[in-house]
């Protein structure tokens, strides 16, 4: 507010300040990844708080919008606010849920100002480079689903730390986006070369054989815009369809700096003589203990590298193994890959929902999005884009390449959409769940008094007794 008031910018009228303030929260949240239609939620809780129940909200794209008509001939009270793109930060969203909760309580505007100032001006809850040993164990997590190596699990982490790192440095110098994803494709393709070349010298044999393509998809998860894909499509549900083409056509493009950083990093690795080792067969599920623990670890690492609190990163493990449960179980069932992917996103995304309410503060969809990161068809995209271009140990086979590309393609979208499915599932079901308590309290009292009418003084004994049930 300092820094408006400097600018000549501040508000003059109390519903200014409160529609500022309004602004500045829906900013945040959306800046951290939050749909559409929960920012505007939130935003219209502050609006009720401060008396502002005509207020016209709108997220449009990367454009929050709020608008207030007072009535009886006076002025209208109108602004809009860029979101400010910064890195997610959940622990700070679970405080921002915290002080709405006090603004709905009664809180001063101008208390409720100042404390949101102290809010956006605190540290990390944790130093960031250990948010980047994050990167690293998402990475380790994922060679859980293919093998248990100590070896392997060693060297993911230390390639993931690297292209965490990597990507981190570039951001630092201002490179768009889509060039950051370009040039950490061709770090991953560098890694799956030069483990290539190692398993065939002769004095890394002590070391043991050390699969490319594993160590590979463990870098494409880091990449793979799997939780933006799933808040546009969450959009596009609940009709919010601007912000929803906008989301989505940053995934495109962000999914296309991959992609062609993969393409061009092979075929050139291809034309420079350089081997990239094509498994024969893909690389199949370890055992089902290690497919759990790799999906756990692979969704807590992820709300780790988003800063989350130790309640968030609990409810992250819990729904992630309640998620893959169901996965395994429609596997077991020959239920087919998409009806997996589609129904483990959707337990998951429902059970948080029920769970998640306006008393914890937890930010559900940092919990939703991190973890879907497992269900992220990283192989199948790895696998289809080798089989496309070709390597000096493979020739190109485009038909195999777009079959294995089409059916990654799919499987994203069964994991969007299961999670928006239980999104909405959940919503009616947790305030179905939250009356309960309600109801039975109602009906204990319709008891006590009964029972004080049929027992007036003699019966004191049995009236406490029911009085405690």
């Amino acid at each position: 507010m300092r820094e408006l008031r400097s600018r000549g910018e501040l508000p003059s009228t109390k519903e200014g300040l409160a529609i500022e303030l309004v602004l500045r929260v829906g900013d945040l949240l959306a800046a951290s990844g939050a749909g559409a239609k929960d920012t505007v939620l939130v935003m219209r809780r502050v609006c009720q708080a401060y008396g502002l129940e005509r207020a016209q909200l709108d997220v449009t794209a990367n454009v929050i919008q709020a608008s207030y008509y007072p009535g009886e001939g006076m002025p209208p009270v109108s602004s809009f606010r860029t979101v400010s793109p910064t890195a997610p930060n959940l622990s700070m969203i679970y405080a921002v849920n915290a002080l709405v909760d006090q603004i709905s309580t009664g809180l001063g505007l101008g208390r409720a100002t100042r404390r949101f100032d102290v809010i956006r001006r605190q540290a990390y809850p944790y130093p960031a480079w250990l948010a980047g040993l994050a990167g690293g164990g998402i990475s380790m997590s994922v060679q859980l689903f293919y093998t248990t190596n100590p070896r392997m699990l060693i060297l993911a982490f230390i390639t993931g730390y690297l292209l965490n790192r990597f990507v981190y440095a570039l951001g630092r110098t201002g490179l768009p986006p889509f060039f950051q994803q370009l040039f950490g494709s061709w770090m991953i393709v560098a890694f799956a070369a030069l483990f290539t070349w190692l398993n065939g010298q002769t004095w890394f044999h002590t070391v043991g054989y050390v699969s490319p393509t594993i160590i590979a998809v463990g870098c494409v998860f880091q990449l793979v815009m799997g939780a933006r894909f799933v808040s546009g499509i969450q959009d596009a549900i609940d009709g919010f369809y601007v912000t929803a083409a906008a989301r989505i056509m940053a995934v495109v493009i962000l999914t296309a700096g991959l992609v062609v950083g993969l393409v061009s990093g092979l075929d050139l690795a291809r034309r420079l003589g350089m081997n990239v080792y094509i498994a024969s067969n893909s690389p199949v599920f370890g055992a089902v203990w290690g497919q759990v623990l790799a999906a756990v670890g692979t969704a807590v690492f992820s709300a780790v590298s988003f800063f989350a609190n130790r309640r968030t990163i609990a409810l992250t493990a819990v729904a992630a193994a309640l998620g893959w449960g169901m996965y395994l179980l429609c596997v077991h069932f020959s239920l087919g890959v998409i009806a997996a992917n589609f129904l483990g996103p959707l337990l998951a995304a429902m059970a948080v929902t029920v769970v998640v309410s306006k008393e914890t503060k937890i930010p559900a969809f940092g919990v939703i999005n991190a973890v879907g990161i497992p269900f992220v068809p990283g192989l199948m995209l790895y696998l289809g884009l080798l089989q496309l271009v070709g390597s000096t140990s493979a020739a190109a086979d485009p038909g195999q390449g777009g079959a294995t590309l089409g059916l990654a393609a799919s499987v994203a979208l069964a994991i969007a959409a299961g999670a928006s499915l239980g999104v909405f599932l959940g919503s009616p079901l947790r305030e179905k769940l939250m009356l309960m308590p309600r109801s039975w309290s109602q009906r204990l009292g319709k008891q006590v008094a009964l029972s004080k009418k049929a027992h007036p003084a003699g019966q004191a004994r049995q009236l406490k007794l029911i009085e405690h049930e």
